[in-house]
């Protein structure tokens, strides 16, 4: 897959996406009308817009033809492939541990596993950067917001 085909389809995605979000207001109930659906008018039109506004780039690019267009080389997803493919089955992984470990105990095992195979090495700090993450987490959400992570499921 090319580039250009991969701005391409990502770009249709999008502008689709705005259309759905657009479009999706007209069921809300009348009660959200004048607050939400407004705000979701609002970004489906500017994602749309965005969206038109960058193919109209890409048509005019296309019809300069520069010479040092980088649009038909071989699209790369990542330059380390094993990261890359690492880091997303951990996060699959991550999901799908998420509500049977809770969020503390499936995030205490997945930003350390995440910092290593990205190339951290540090133990020390590897740790503390988790503790830190975690501590913040609760603090503001469940202390100050209000606001309670997912527990364990397994402990009852």
């Amino acid at each position: 897959m090319t580039r250009k085909l991969a701005e391409l389809l990502l770009l249709g995605g999008f502008l689709v996406l705005a259309v759905l979000l657009y479009s999706s207001t007209a069921s809300y109930p009348q009660s959200v009308q004048g607050s939400t659906a407004e705000y979701v008018r609002f970004l489906g039109l500017s994602l749309g817009i965005l969206c038109v506004a960058e193919l109209a780039l890409s048509a005019r690019k296309a019809r300069r033809k520069d010479k040092d267009d980088s649009s038909n080389k071989k699209l790369v997803i990542a330059d380390m492939p094993v990261r890359f493919w690492g880091l997303l089955g951990l996060l699959v992984l991550y999901t799908l541990t998420f509500e049977y470990l809770g969020f503390y105990l499936a995030s205490g095992l997945f930003l350390p596993i995440a910092m290593y195979l990205l190339g951290a090495r540090r133990i020390l700090s590897i740790g503390l950067t988790t503790a830190g993450v975690l501590g913040f987490i609760y603090i503001v959400f469940e202390r100050l917001l209000g606001v309670f992570m997912p527990a364990c499921s397994f402990l009852g």
